[in-house]
């Protein structure tokens, strides 16, 4: 399963009994007060979206912290729901500390939603408030749900930079292809990982057969800004047409500086990566003005898809 797909359940829907906490003229604190009360609704959905919504208020729902305890420590409850309540707690932050003790001890959960949760929370709360979590935390490295496991590690990162976190992801990374793409989004989240072995696991998923998987780790690689491109540039050398593709997808997420290494692909032997490389500039927008000349110069490309992603671009980086 993929990441958030437990807290985007239902986003799409309205359930009725928090239509009044959605009301934008509704001043902010008075909304946190109506999801606070909604968690006690009769209605599922209501329970489920209200500990959504404090979760997205972040720090400015703390007032909600004991009712969002009262919701993970019932056993009976709806999963998802203990789930996201479990998120939300991490959310808040340290203003959640109090429910420490709470979140280690559904870490054992049988709801394989809050097992994944619990973790996320304890790393976004952080040190020294989650120290005590860390054994427990080690212990679901081997979880037998991928999402668990790479959530644990991420975990162990934030909370003291364990020696075993970064390990664990990236054998992840080169595993069977469950827990693949969870290890590739858990990189992009992280900070202050050793960024040349990190990289370079995550081009060694560029070839993978998931597309999924491919543009997970090409984000997370572009999350290293400047210190990716090193990596990215030999990555457009592969003889495989996916890795430079990837290789190009994260470039765009690095931003300006990749414009002079994205333009050398607009001329690339293969369609897809040119058509790619002029997606690419066109998404990094004004920034990209310098491939303006490159791209009046590809208008000629032979193939209509280039030419289509070309005329896209050229539009975008004269803004």
């Amino acid at each position: 399963m993929r990441y958030a797909v437990v807290l985007l359940l239902g986003a799409c829907l309205v359930p009725h009994g928090v239509a009044g906490a959605q009301n934008p003229d509704l001043p902010y604190a008075d909304r946190i007060d109506q999801w606070i009360l909604d968690l006690k609704s009769d209605d599922l959905l209501d329970r489920w979206y209200a500990a959504y919504a404090l979760g997205q208020a972040g720090p400015a729902a703390a007032a909600a912290v004991e009712p969002l305890m009262g919701i993970l420590a019932n056993l009976g409850g709806h999963e998802y729901v203990r789930g996201t309540a479990a998120w939300a707690l991490g959310r808040i932050g340290t203003q959640a500390e109090q429910a420490m003790p709470l979140l280690i001890e559904t870490l054992d959960s049988a709801h394989i939603s809050v097992r994944r949760n619990s973790p996320r929370a304890l790393g976004a709360i952080g040190a020294p408030a989650a120290a005590p979590a860390v054994p427990r935390l080690l212990g679901l490295l081997s979880d037998r749900d991928p999402e668990v496991r790479a959530n644990a590690a991420m975990a162990l990162w934030q909370i003291e930079r364990h020696e075993r976190a970064i390990p664990a992801l990236t054998a992840m990374l080169a595993g069977p292809r469950a827990g693949v793409y969870e290890a590739a989004v858990a990189f992009g989240q992280l900070e202050a990982v050793p960024e040349q072995a990190v990289l370079e696991a995550l081009v060694g998923t560029f070839t993978h057969r998931d597309p999924a998987v491919r543009q997970a780790a090409a984000r997370s690689a572009g999350a290293f800004g400047e210190a990716a491109l090193p990596a990215m540039q030999q990555a457009l050398g592969s003889e495989h047409t996916e890795a430079r593709q990837a290789a190009l997808e994260a470039l765009g997420w690095v931003g300006r500086s990749a414009v002079g290494v994205v333009m050398t692909a607009l001329k690339d032997p293969s369609p897809a990566v040119r058509r790619t490389a002029a997606q690419t500039l066109g998404r990094l927008g004004t920034d990209a003005l310098e491939a303006e000349q490159a791209l009046v110069a590809a208008l000629d490309d032979p193939n209509a898809e280039v030419r289509k992603a070309v005329a896209w671009a050229i539009r975008r980086v004269r803004g």
